[in-house]
């Protein structure tokens, strides 16, 4: 939510790190799924080309599990998809 765009980029960042170290289906089993969902639609949808670019990553891993596909489903259009 910072509107420094370093900011947003080095959270995506290391979001991405962290996911990519735990797994999806490991995260997938939290209580904090959901609000990681939106979180990876919403930095792919960021201004900055950097910062979307670690947010779609992060929603490519998570298409690839069903839970976290259903939760994407919700939290964005499927143009945005």
């Amino acid at each position: 939510r910072s509107r420094y765009v370093q900011v947003r980029k080095c959270a995506a960042e290391l979001l991405l790190s962290l996911m990519e170290k735990m797994g999806v289906t490991k995260l997938a089993g939290t209580p904090k799924a959901e609000r990681l969902a939106h979180v990876a639609g919403t930095l792919a949808q960021d201004c900055h080309k950097d910062t979307r670019h670690y947010g779609q990553e992060m929603v490519k891993m998570l298409l690839n599990n069903q839970k976290f596909k259903k939760l994407l489903e919700q939290s964005l259009s499927p143009h945005d998809l």
